[in-house]
C-alpha cells in the first residue's frame, strides 16, 4: 500500500510538472498540439477509409442482389454476370476518386494547422525581439547624446591638452558609429508593422541628389569621383524616408568599400513595365561568391569585403533589403573580388514610361544575387 502511494505521488509530481511545461514553454506545447494533430489527422484518415470501406461494401452487396434478381427474371448468365462486374468496377473507382479527394483535402488543412501552430512561437520571439531591439535603442539614445554632447563641449576647451583632445575627438566618432548601429536597429523595429508607412509619389532623382550631397564630405576624404546620371522623369510610389534611407545606405557602402581614387556611378532612370530602376556601381575591392548570398543576413560581414575598419554596422543591406520589400522592389547584386559592385534596384513606377534603362558593362565573371519582392 505504501509503495503504491509513492508510485501515485511520483505519477502526480510528473504530471504536475508536464503541465508546468505545457503551460510556460511554447516550443514544448507546440510539439504536444503538432503530436495531437497528428493523431486526430490519423483517426481521420482511418475514419474516411472506413466509411468507404462501408459504402463499397454496401453497394457491390446492392450490384450482386440486383443481379441475382434480374438472373431469377430470366437474364443470360454470361451477361449478368459481365455486368455485374462491371457496375463493381465503377463503384470501385467512384469510391477510390472520392476517398483520394477526401484524403487530399485533409492532408492539406491538417498541414495548414500544423504549419500555422508550428510557426506560432518563431513568429511571436520574433516579434518580441525585434520590439525588445527597439525598445532598448530608444533607451541608449538619450544617455548617448548627452555623453556626445559634454565630449563635444570638452573638446571646445582651449585648455585641454593634444593628447586628451585626440581621445576625445576619437570617442565621438565611436558615439556617431554607435548612434548609426542604433538608428538602423530602430528602423528594423519599425519595419515590424509596415502598414504603418504612409506612401506617395516620390522622386527618386532628387533623393538621389540629396544623397549625393549628403555623401560628398565622405566622398572628398577618400578623393573618390562621384557621377550622378539623373531622369527628369522619375516618379515612383513609395515612402520619401525610406527610399533615402535606401538611396544613402547603397552610396555610403559604394563610398566606404571603395579604395582611395575610386569612381562610383549613381544612374536613376525608367526601366521597362513602369518602373524606376536606380543603379549604383563602385570599382570597390567586390564580394567574394561565398558571401555574397548573406550580405542581406543582420550584422553579417564578409572578409575582407565588410571589415570593421570600414565603418559599417552590418544592418545596411537587411535594412535595404526590408524596405524595397516593403516596397514591392527588386534588388540585383553583382560583383566580383577586385572588379567592383553593381547593385540594382527596380521601383514600381507611378506611370507608364517609354525610355528604357540598360547597363552596358560586361557580366562574365561577375558573381549575381536578386532578390524579387514584386507581385508581377
Amino acid at each position: 500500500m505504501e509503495t503504491m502511494g509513492l508510485y501515485w505521488k511520483r505519477f502526480a509530481e510528473s504530471a504536475t510538472a508536464l503541465a508546468n511545461k505545457y503551460r510556460y514553454d511554447p516550443f514544448f506545447r507546440t510539439e504536444v498540439h503538432v503530436v495531437a494533430l497528428q493523431a486526430a489527422f490519423a483517426t481521420v484518415l482511418l475514419a474516411l477509409m472506413g466509411t468507404a470501406y462501408n459504402i463499397l461494401s454496401n453497394d457491390v452487396s446492392n450490384v450482386i442482389l440486383r443481379g441475382l434478381a434480374e438472373g431469377g427474371q430470366g437474364k443470360v448468365p454470361v451477361a449478368l454476370g459481365a455486368s455485374i462486374v462491371r457496375q463493381a468496377q465503377e463503384l470501385r473507382t467512384h469510391n477510390f476518386l472520392t476517398l483520394a479527394g477526401l484524403i487530399i483535402g485533409q492532408t492539406a488543412l491538417f498541414g495548414y494547422i500544423i504549419a500555422r501552430i508550428t510557426l506560432t512561437p518563431t513568429r511571436d520571439a520574433l516579434a518580441s525581439q525585434k520590439q525588445f531591439i527597439g525598445n532598448i535603442a530608444h533607451e541608449l539614445r538619450t544617455p548617448l547624446s548627452v555623453i556626445k554632447t559634454n565630449t563635444e563641449v570638452a573638446l571646445l576647451d582651449g585648455n585641454v591638452n593634444a593628447e586628451l583632445k585626440m581621445t576625445l575627438a576619437s570617442n565621438v566618432e565611436e558615439l556617431d558609429r554607435i548612434s548609426e548601429i542604433i538608428n538602423n536597429l530602430l528602423s528594423l523595429s519599425a519595419l515590424v508593422k509596415p502598414e504603418r508607412i504612409e506612401f506617395a509619389n516620390v522622386d527618386l532623382s532628387a533623393v538621389a541628389t540629396d544623397a549625393v550631397q549628403k555623401y560628398s564630405q565622405l566622398a572628398k576624404s577618400g578623393n573618390h569621383q562621384v557621377t550622378l546620371r539623373k531622369s527628369p522623369d522619375a516618379q515612383v510610389w513609395g515612402n520619401a524616408t525610406a527610399l533615402t534611407q535606401i538611396v544613402g545606405n547603397l552610396i555610403k557602402n559604394a563610398l566606404s568599400y571603395t579604395p582611395r581614387g575610386g569612381h562610383i556611378r549613381i544612374t536613376v532612370e525608367p526601366a521597362p513595365n513602369n518602373q524606376i530602376e536606380l543603379l549604383v556601381q563602385d570599382s570597390g575591392i567586390g564580394i567574394a561568391r561565398k558571401d555574397l548570398f548573406r550580405i542581406f543576413e543582420p550584422f553579417y560581414r564578409a572578409d575582407p569585403s565588410r571589415t570593421k575598419s570600414s565603418g559599417g554596422s552590418g544592418l545596411g543591406l537587411a535594412i535595404v533589403s526590408e524596405l524595397i520589400k516593403m516596397h514591392q522592389g527588386k534588388i540585383t547584386i553583382r560583383s566580383a573580388v577586385g572588379r567592383g559592385t553593381t547593385v540594382a534596384v527596380l521601383f514600381p513606377g507611378v506611370r507608364a514610361h517609354s525610355i528604357v534603362g540598360n547597363e552596358a558593362d560586361l557580366r562574365d565573371g561577375l558573381n549575381e544575387i536578386a532578390v524579387d519582392f514584386s507581385k508581377r
